[in-house]
């Protein structure tokens, strides 16, 4: 299906007839709408608190495993949660320590903030705290990663933008799925205000400030917004569950600690046994674009054992390092392939397994690797050891969603086969270490399909009510937290959905300034749309 394919949209007499009393031509009663639009005065009144939150977040610099704790307001955790406190007024605000976990030597807080409606069908809704390291300094404005720069962003070509940042001007490609808003924000009707236009964007550059903190702004903005719209005489007809997660650039332990997979605590069910509802991972994606799914992951470790021997007369000895070459090269074998793929299925939505074979690798006398310089010995030796790294991702298989540890057990298995097979005198053992494997995630079996999912149509009704633009969907390339939200709990789950920026992961990363505060407009309408009015004090 191309990837223009977005909703059609149909109006007629008869539709119009059927709509129900007090409905208005956008799907949302007469109440809902009101409720929407106060929430928006809100926000657009409360512009500069957002952008202020946004700036004090990237401030605080959060690689993971130092997010920080709510008791220390000069981490990036400490400083969410005080702000919360001294804001919310319906909200539950709670918070869960992860402590020991990981890579992470000190604690580490989830935060959520739960507004309860009169059922408990739920919309859980997260984002994350922790970021990649900046990188060189000297990459960054001001030689400073952690100050919020205000830039702005030029399309001169397809899927090429040009960032001007203070007295840089820094030319770089962008994802397609990226460029497609560009497109139709220049085909329609963009609802771009103050600094933007079509064709040039205010941002926000920084560390973290696309990858994730931006939509933790956008939370936060809309919940706030809720809040203030609500009053004391309205309230949501089910519950509202915002979780600003750690640990997700490594091994999402908090989002596994947030619904109880592998071994973790279950903050969500403990509080909502057997939840109800939908989910909503917030990350900077394209612009609430809708995505519907992303293939699983696996970082397998492969290690050969061999025996070393004086390498003068390497034939007495049995090289770790040749053996290991011999497997990574079978890799392009079909028969190989064949094996590999047995288990999936044809996914027309995710796409065909790949592997990336030799990821990372090392052996012999290989004591450390530091900034590009080997300190090594034993060069006059035969390897007796080796280990390296395969990335597969993979799509669904016939009993998708059960069935993961046959799943983890078969690529094991059919890695460290080949291995044997291709180099018999090395012994080999293929591991996938639980922390590091993370499942497909799909709502729908196809991109057609996905267009009728209510999850997906709420998604799309509230980023083309707020920015003006028909967003479609889309297909994560990468996986998220939604790998172990939708996994602990089944609820179907959106895989991203957030603002719209580039160059995660590099120096330069930015964020649309308007998507931000915007932003928080699409998941107010997000969250009314989805769970709706209490019939108590609405006329639905």
């Amino acid at each position: 299906m191309s990837d223009e394919h977005g909703p059609t949209e149909t109006t007629n007499e008869a539709t119009t007839n059927e709509r129900r009393a007090g409905e208005t031509s956008d799907g949302l009663s007469t109440a809902e709408r009101a409720i929407v639009e106060r929430g928006r005065e809100w926000i657009r009144a409360h512009e500069t608190d957002l952008e202020e939150l946004l700036a004090a977040l990237v401030a605080r610099p959060s690689v993971t495993g130092a997010e920080g704790t709510t008791d220390d307001p000069e981490t990036t955790v400490g400083h969410l949660h005080e702000f919360l406190t001294q804001r919310l007024e319906r909200a539950d605000l709670t918070t869960q320590r992860l402590t020991d976990v990981g890579s992470a030597s000190e604690p580490r807080d989830n935060c959520y903030a739960v507004l309860e409606g009169e059922s408990d069908e739920l919309l859980v809704c997260t984002s994350h705290t922790d970021t990649v390291p900046p990188g060189d300094s000297t990459d960054w404005p001001n030689d400073d990663p952690y100050e919020l720069a205000r830039g702005v962003v030029r399309r001169p070509e397809p899927e090429t933008l040009e960032l001007r940042v203070g007295d840089r001007v820094e030319t770089r490609s962008i994802r397609g799925r990226y460029d497609r808003i560009w497109r139709r924000r220049a085909e329609g009707d963009d609802r771009g205000g103050g600094e933007s236009s079509a064709d040039e964007r205010a941002v926000f550059v920084g560390r973290g400030a696309y990858d994730n903190k931006a939509s933790i702004v956008c939370l936060v903005g809309s919940l706030l917004a809720l809040e203030a719209a609500l009053g004391d005489d309205a309230e949501l007809d089910g519950t509202l569950v915002h979780g600003h997660l750690v640990g997700e650039e490594v091994a999402q332990e908090g989002a596994k600690a947030m619904v109880g997979r592998e071994g973790y605590p279950d903050w969500l069910g403990d509080r909502y046994p057997d939840p109800s509802g939908a989910a909503v991972v917030l990350e900077g994606s394209y612009g609430f674009v809708p995505a519907i799914g992303h293939r699983g992951l696996a970082w397998i470790s492969l290690r050969a054992e061999g025996e070393s021997t004086h390498a003068s007369t390497p034939h007495l000895g049995r090289n770790a390092v040749l053996g290991t070459a011999e497997a990574l090269a079978g890799v392009r074998d079909r028969p190989f392939r064949n094996e590999l793929v047995e288990p999936f299925r044809e996914d027309e939505l995710l796409g065909d397994l790949t592997v990336a074979a030799g990821t990372t690798i090392a052996g012999g006398d290989v004591r450390r690797v530091e900034d590009g310089v080997v300190d090594r010995g034993g060069v006059n030796s035969v390897p007796d050891w080796c280990e390296t790294t395969f990335d597969v991702r993979f799509p669904r298989w016939a009993s998708f969603p059960d069935d993961l540890e046959s799943v983890r057990d078969h690529l094991e298995t059919t890695i460290e086969s080949q291995a044997a097979d291709r180099a018999p005198d090395v012994e080999f053992e293929a591991e996938i270490d639980p922390e590091e494997f993370f499942p497909p995630v799909a709502v729908a079996a196809s991109e057609a399909d996905s267009l009728d999912h209510p999850l997906v149509a709420t998604a799309i009704d509230a980023a083309r009510g707020t920015f003006g633009y028909d967003p479609g969907v889309t297909v994560a390339p990468g996986v998220t937290d939604a790998a172990s939200i939708y996994h602990g709990t089944r609820l179907p789950t959106l895989v991203e959905y957030g603002p719209a920026g580039a160059w995660s992961h590099e120096p330069l990363e930015f964020v649309e300034r308007e998507q931000v505060v915007r932003g928080a407009e699409a998941l107010l309408e997000f969250a009314v749309r989805q769970l709706g009015l209490s019939e108590g004090g609405t006329d639905r």
